[in-house]
């Protein structure tokens, strides 16, 4: 048997040491644990935002988190369950599982979490759905469609078709004709302009299939009081600068029915034109958009006929002749003017057939580009229900859409948009009480977690989509 000893110096050392060893083991778990803790952080919230809501991706290109996860009843206090439960599996990995006595060490426990701040859809009047919009549609076309549009609401504005007051211009030519006896029973000139009363409703049903379809409008998001949060948070450009206006215009064009572009939508068939007129059936929402169409083909047709000297010296020559046989030379040029006025109108009419065809129009259009190309021709819509051939050139039907949707409120057709969206989104599988404004793309969580030893930890993160498409 051997005896060991042990002095005094080397007892009070090892003391020391042991101590030392000790702390630095402890405070390397504080950092462990304070590390671990934002890596739990970052991965319960990487799996919240991997919740977005795939019909609304699939459909719409939007990254959204549906707060109400197919309930239709949102409420972010669901949000906060689902990251403290990812966080909670994340802090004890190994719970309910046999493990060695490190994961003890390193097991933290969520006690409470927190989400005071986030960004919903519908906030500002829908501007970060209407952000969002925006950069699907640059990630898919660029900015070059922005700038056609902005092209064709220069030309319209700098036509001067819009304050082009066709009825007021013909009332004072027909005060110049009040008296005037033609004799003849019915004059070609008032039988055809006669036709313009009830010319929407001709366009409207004349051959032409309009859907009957009701809109569910009670409980969209521009008829109800919407939830609210804190807005758009850090914007890379302004949604509602002026090239960011266009490229919202096109999102819509891009993903929203019409007339002529049908995308099998059972809520609504005519979804550009709804978001342009807010009505609440399909047939009165295309129908006040042919009115508005018309107003423009009219103006535009009226304003090139008179600018037309073929034209014009056709028209002279008839108003000479009727002038001559009535001995009436002073009625010669309100006539005239009479006869262009006619030209005009049976022209747009017949604009209005191509462009329900999906053909082209051009907006100003010059001498080769009339339809109707002698005086004796503006009966021809009388008796011909069919048009001659779209131009080569011009804008289609959706293209006059874009550019009367350029010039109307932004506030109203952001809203209008996200009405289609939820009406659409509701009839899709798990969606039936979708809401737009329970949708958030960006939120600010705090979390509080305790580990062994009494040591807590609270963190607080921001997370929000960098919006991709898939």
């Amino acid at each position: 048997m051997k005896r060991g000893t042990i002095t005094v110096f080397l007892s009070i050392s090892l003391t020391i040491i042991l101590s030392l060893v000790g702390a630095v083991i402890e405070s390397a778990r504080y950092s462990a644990l304070r590390m671990r803790t934002e890596m739990i952080m970052e991965m319960g919230l990487m799996s919240v935002f991997a919740e977005y809501n795939r019909e609304l991706l699939k459909n719409y290109d939007l990254l959204f988190i549906d707060t109400s996860y197919g309930t239709g009843k949102p409420d972010i206090a669901a949000t906060e369950d689902h990251l403290k439960e990812y966080m909670s599996y994340n802090g004890r990995p190994g719970k309910g599982l046999l493990s060695v006595g490190l994961d003890e060490m390193m097991a933290l426990d969520v006690k409470k979490t927190e989400i005071p701040m986030y960004s919903l859809a519908t906030d500002q009047g829908g501007r970060e759905f209407k952000r969002q919009a925006i950069h699907a549609v640059k990630e898919y076309f660029g900015l070059g469609l922005a700038e056609k549009i902005k092209q064709n609401v220069s030309d319209y504005k700098k036509s001067g078709i819009k304050d082009y007051d066709v009825d007021k211009r013909r009332a004072a030519i027909e005060k110049k004709l009040e008296g005037v006896d033609l004799k003849v029973e019915k004059c070609p000139v008032d039988e055809v302009y006669d036709e313009r009363p009830g010319i929407i409703e001709r366009l409207v049903s004349g051959g032409i299939t309009v859907s009957d379809k009701k809109l569910d409008l009670h409980n969209t998001a521009s008829h109800r009081d919407l939830n609210k949060g804190i807005g758009v948070v850090r914007p890379k450009s302004d949604p509602d600068s002026e090239i960011n206006d266009l490229l919202f215009d096109q999102y819509l064009r891009w993903k929203m029915s019409s007339f002529i572009n049908d995308l099998n939508h059972s809520s609504c068939s005519y979804e550009m034109e709804y978001i342009l007129n807010g009505k609440n059936t399909d047939k009165a929402n295309f129908r006040d958009t042919v009115a508005k169409l018309f107003m423009i083909r009219e103006a535009a047709d009226t304003m090139a006929v008179f600018k037309d000297e073929g034209k014009k010296a056709q028209c002279k020559a008839l108003s000479e002749v009727i002038a001559l046989l009535l001995l009436n030379p002073e009625i010669e040029e309100p006539l005239t003017d009479m006869l262009l006025f006619t030209w005009g109108f049976a022209e747009s009419v017949m604009d209005m057939r191509i462009l329900l065809k999906g053909g082209r129009i051009p907006l100003i259009k010059t001498g080769d580009d009339f339809q109707i190309k002698t005086v004796a021709g503006i009966t021809l819509f009388l008796v011909s229900p069919v048009s001659k051939e779209s131009s080569k050139k011009g804008l289609r039907y959706d293209d006059y859409l874009l550019m009367l949707l350029a010039l109307e409120n932004r506030d109203k057709k952001v809203m209008r948009a996200m009405d289609v969206i939820e009406m659409n989104m509701r009839t899709k599988e798990g969606n039936r009480g979708f809401r737009l404004d329970g949708c958030v793309d960006y939120l600010e969580a705090d979390v509080t977690l305790n580990a062994k030893k009494g040591y807590t930890f609270t963190i607080r993160r921001d997370y929000s989509y960098e919006p991709v498409i898939e």
